[in-house]
């Protein structure tokens, strides 16, 4: 494909609105697919629910080799209640840059990974091994695909995994995970006027907030050469119906961004403790955790060899070649759960200022350099 066709095809791909929720990605992987099968490339659709479609596709080689994975999700954001100066389904093209919600995070990535297997494919490559593209439903909430897929053996051959999340192109080998927690206080309704009838489920977890932004809780780490230290922020909270009704339950979601020396499990028994400790001061608290979500972060080896591989292909172009890390976490966090271990390497076209933001976008000539750019690792990676 020349480069207006790989622009054309990666707006006919943002214009699809996979929004998650509820995420309607089989629509996108139906796309790839028939992209796919104009150019003989073998692919497979795992539905995952109604209308969501994980989509894997594969290039063989005649002969046994190493096999390269390339992934990217086909679910985005919602477009949020600020306006856009730009149609967020609409791929307009503007100054060498295409407007639209999931075209920095992370179709664009996710269109170059398709189009550089098909070049590879024109090039009568691989002649050995294989390079496998994992396009999942819902990384955006809670990485449900890449769990389905791992749990299904998808990402037992692989032999590395470059992920297209958007790093500008630059290559990052390690992410944060990411914990995300529900607390729930339960009381007793009772009239607004008599409040000593009731159990106020707001006060309760007002004190549990306030010892968890305080002393007895700490997240213990050690920090992090690429991704420094956690961080923690409590995101969301929910409380009562009426004025005039004591609160009967209160929620709020906690949003914590791990590294690699911590232990979820360790936080979450940390956060229970501190509800031990309120029922000192509330002995009729009654409260729950709930785990939303639950990604471990990545690490990969500056000294591993595909990392190496991938510093010298874009030494060879010109590249940066810059080892770096991410704070938001990717499908990785599931592939890499596999029994096989693997590395991997994130590096996309986009960036992350613009993801999940009004007006997000991607630089046409970032894009287009990317497709380059995964055609000429796939080509070193595999002969």
């Amino acid at each position: 494909m020349n480069q207006e066709q790989a622009k054309s095809f990666l707006k006919d791909i943002i214009q699809i609105k996979s929004v998650n929720p509820p995420g309607n990605e089989t629509a996108v992987a139906e796309k790839l697919k028939s992209l796919f099968d104009e150019h003989s490339i073998e692919t497979e659709l795992v539905e995952y629910d109604v209308n969501r479609a994980n989509l894997i596709a594969r290039i063989k080689g005649e002969e046994d080799g190493p096999v390269l994975g390339l992934t990217g999700h086909m679910d985005v954001v919602p477009t949020g209640e600020i306006e856009w100066e730009h149609d967020p389904f609409g791929a307009e093209e503007e100054d060498g840059k295409i407007y639209g919600r999931g075209t920095s995070d992370m179709k664009s990535g996710l269109v170059a990974c398709a189009l550089a297997m098909i070049a590879l494919k024109e090039q009568g490559l691989p002649k050995k091994g294989e390079v496998t593209l994992l396009a999942t439903v819902g990384e955006e909430a809670g990485a449900v695909g890449s769990r389905q897929l791992t749990e299904k053996g998808y990402t037992d051959q692989l032999d590395a995994l470059i992920v297209a999340e958007p790093t500008e192109n630059q290559i990052k080998i390690a992410h944060k995970g990411a914990l995300w927690p529900q607390i729930i206080t339960y009381g007793k309704t009772a009239h607004g006027s008599m409040p000593d009838t009731g159990t106020n489920a707001v006060v309760h977890m007002n004190e549990i907030i306030h010892r968890m932004l305080g002393e007895e809780f700490e997240l213990k780490y050690e920090e992090d050469d690429l991704l420094g230290g956690p961080t923690f922020s409590i995101d969301v909270i929910k409380g009562g119906t009426n004025t005039n009704v004591v609160p009967d339950q209160c929620l709020v979601n906690i949003d914590i961004r791990t590294v690699p020396s911590q232990d979820h499990k360790q936080i979450i028994e940390q956060m229970e403790q501190v509800i031990q400790s309120v029922k000192e001061k509330y002995p009729n608290l009654k409260a729950d955790i709930r785990i939303l979500n639950d990604q471990q972060p990545v690490r990969t080896s500056s000294e591993d060899s595909f990392v190496k591989l991938v510093q010298d292909v874009k030494k060879s172009l010109g590249g940066d070649i810059t080892l770096g890390g991410i704070t938001a976490y990717t499908d990785s966090s599931q592939f890499t759960k596999a029994e096989k271990k693997f590395p991997v390497i994130v590096m996309g076209p986009g960036g992350t200022a613009a993801a999940h933001q009004p007006d997000e976008y991607v630089e046409v000539d970032e894009f287009l350099k990317s497709i380059y750019l995964y055609k000429e690792i796939g080509k070193k990676f595999l002969t």
